[in-house]
Formats: C-alpha cells, sequence, structure tokens
C-alpha cells in the first residue's frame, strides 16, 4: 500500500489547468463589467451635464421669469397705488355726499314741517307787525291791515284748537274799528305839502286889484263868446254909440272899490323879513308834523292854529292855492290825536297756546 502510495501522480496539475480554464471568462467578464462601468459613468456624466445644462436654462428661464414677475408686481403695485389714490379721492367724494345728503336732509326736515305751524308763523308775524303799528308808530290802519291778513289766513283752517286765536283776532279787529281814527297820513301829506309850498304862497300886500279898463276888457271878453253863440250869423256889429256907453259904463263902474274894514291892512314886510315869516311858518308846520306822528293832540292845535292865524294875517287869503291851504289846516286844528290804542296781548298769548297745544 505504501509502494501504491509513492506511485501515485501528484495533484496539483490538473488545478492548475482548471484555474487557467476559469480565468479567461473571468477576465472577459471583468472587461465587460468595466466597459458597463466606464459606459455608464460616461452616460451619467453626460445626463449630469445634460441635467446642469437644463438646470442652468430652467435657472435662466426661471430669472427671466423672476425679472418680468418683478415688472408686473411693479406694475401692479402701481396699480394698486393708483388705485387707492382713486378709492381716497372716492372716499373723499362719498364722504362730502354724505354731508351734502346729510344738509339734504335737514333742510327737508325744515321744509317738511306741517302746513298748520307754517299758518301759524304767518299769524305770529302779522300780529307782530299789528302790535309794533300800534305800539311804535300808533297806525291803526296798518294794525288792522295786518290783522285782517291775518284772520284771513287762518278762514281756510277748521281746526277746534284754532278757535280761541280767531275769536280773540275778530275782537281786536272790531276795536280798532270802533276807534276815532284819524286820517293821519292826509294830514301828513297835506302838511308836507303845505311845507314845500310856502316859498311860492303870495303874501297879502304883494296883491293889487285889477284895475278897471283891464276888468273891463275881461268882462268884454268873457261876454263875447255867449254873445256869439246867442247872437244869430247875420246879426250886425252894435253901433257906435253902444260901443261909446258901454265903455264909458265899465270906466264909472271901475271908479267904484268895496274893500273890507273888519281887518287891518296887511303889514308890509322887508324881503329879509318876508324870508324869516316863511322859515318860522315851515319851522311851525314842521312841528304840527312831529306832533302829529307822535300823536300830541295838544301840540299840534296849537303849531296848526298859529300857522292858520300866520296865513290870514300875512298871506293873500283871495289866493286859491292859500284858501286851500288854510282849509286843510282848520279842518286838522279839529282832529283827536289823543286815542287810547288797545293793545295785542290777549291775542299773542292765545297764540303762544296754539303753539304749545301742537296743532295737527
Amino acid at each position: 500500500m505504501d509502494e501504491t502510495r509513492e506511485t501515485l501522480p501528484p495533484a496539483p496539475a490538473p488545478e492548475r489547468k482548471r484555474w487557467r480554464s476559469l480565468g479567461t471568462p473571468v477576465a472577459i467578464a471583468a472587461a465587460i463589467a468595466l466597459a458597463l462601468l466606464a459606459w455608464q459613468w460616461m452616460d451619467t456624466r453626460a445626463r449630469l451635464e445634460l441635467l446642469q445644462q437644463q438646470v442652468a436654462q430652467r435657472l435662466g428661464e426661471s430669472d427671466a421669469a423672476t425679472r418680468e414677475v418683478k415688472g408686473r408686481a411693479k406694475e401692479v403695485q402701481d396699480s394698486l397705488q393708483a388705485l387707492g389714490n382713486r378709492l381716497a379721492v372716492q372716499e373723499a367724494r362719498i364722504a362730502e355726499s354724505q354731508g351734502q345728503q346729510a344738509a339734504l336732509e335737514a333742510l327737508y326736515q325744515d321744509l317738511s314741517r306741517s302746513r298748520d305751524e307754517w299758518v301759524l308763523a304767518e299769524v305770529e308775524q302779522a300780529l307782530n307787525i299789528a302790535q309794533q303799528q300800534l305800539q311804535l308808530a300808533g297806525n291803526v290802519q296798518a294794525a288792522l291791515i295786518a290783522l285782517q291778513s291775518a284772520e284771513a289766513r287762518l278762514a281756510g283752517f277748521e281746526r277746534p284748537q284754532l278757535l280761541p286765536l280767531r275769536k280773540s283776532i275778530a275782537r281786536d279787529i272790531e276795536r280798532l274799528k270802533a276807534l276815532p281814527m284819524a286820517d293821519i297820513s292826509a294830514m301828513g301829506l297835506a302838511l308836507e305839502n303845505l311845507i314845500e309850498r310856502i316859498d311860492t304862497l303870495p303874501l297879502a300886500f304883494e296883491h293889487s286889484p285889477p284895475k278897471p279898463a283891464e276888468k273891463a276888457r275881461k268882462a268884454q271878453a268873457a261876454a263875447k263868446p255867449v254873445a256869439a253863440a246867442s247872437a244869430p250869423v247875420e246879426a250886425a256889429a252894435p253901433p257906435w254909440y253902444e260901443q261909446l256907453l258901454g265903455d264909458f259904463w265899465h270906466e264909472v263902474r271901475g271908479l267904484i272899490r268895496i274893500e273890507r274894514l273888519d281887518r287891518p291892512d296887511p303889514a308890509l314886510l322887508s324881503p329879509s323879513q318876508t324870508v324869516f315869516l316863511r322859515e318860522n311858518l315851515r319851522l311851525r308846520l314842521l312841528s304840527a308834523r312831529l306832533a302829529l306822528l307822535q300823536r300830541d293832540g295838544r301840540v299840534f292845535r296849537e303849531d296848526t292854529k298859529q300857522a292858520a292865524a300866520w296865513m290870514e294875517r300875512y298871506f293873500d287869503v283871495s289866493d286859491r292855492d292859500v284858501a286851500m291851504r288854510l282849509t286843510d289846516l282848520r279842518k286838522a286844528q279839529g282832529a283827536k290825536l289823543a286815542v287810547e290804542l288797545p293793545n295785542l296781548n290777549e291775542t299773542l298769548a292765545a297764540l303762544r297756546n296754539a303753539r304749545l297745544a301742537g296743532v295737527r
């Protein structure tokens, strides 16, 4: 057995062959793997480069988009700022319109008061006017007109609350109508006309009677139209002796003059005295007009009496204008100015009660 063992061939030789037979495929496989790895690396690198290019392109596009977005954002911001300005303007206009609307509403509320309140306001104004005319000016006619207008304004309103007021106004109207009223305005106008015409009124010593010849001519001139109208057209002129007798008779009548002896002759006044006379008469008349406005009957009668006496003594009473003014003065002397005028306190109290009652 030992010999057999010593004769056996060594074993390693087949194993080398086997390893050599196996080394070639492995190398091929390794080469293939290396080629694949190289190809994979190159492909990956190409892809990375492509990816980098795409990323760079995308980044460039994103930068452009970002810039565009920034431009649009700026435009939007500008638009927002413009819209904000417009909104501020609109808010200011809205605030102004609201203020105007509030003012219009207040005005509408003032104008939308009831008709009865407006009527009471008009009646109150008329009553105040009547009270002022009675207390300040003493003008009964103006006060009566104001009361009648107030009564007419209330006539169209059938309200039970207004009956006391209407009754009070009617009583005041009756009291004013029952007063012995003097025509103050007419007397004042007559005094004003006399004051304006003082300088044109003729004085008594300036008057001279007409001459007889002039009177005869006037009488003949007045008789000729009557004779011409009554006599036929064919009548001839009177003979010369009748004309001579007529002229003689007129001359004889002119020699006789009738004058009044119950009054002295008019005083002769110098020009300066004439000026003083007219100015004193004017002052008297102005004082009389002031007393008329103040309802001072005593002073008014004294001034008109003195003015009438001066006119009778120094002015030509035969003149038509002087006679007319003298007649007005004599009529004014008998006027009653001191009349106790009523007040309207009851009517005003009735008006206040009607306002407090709240007529609707």
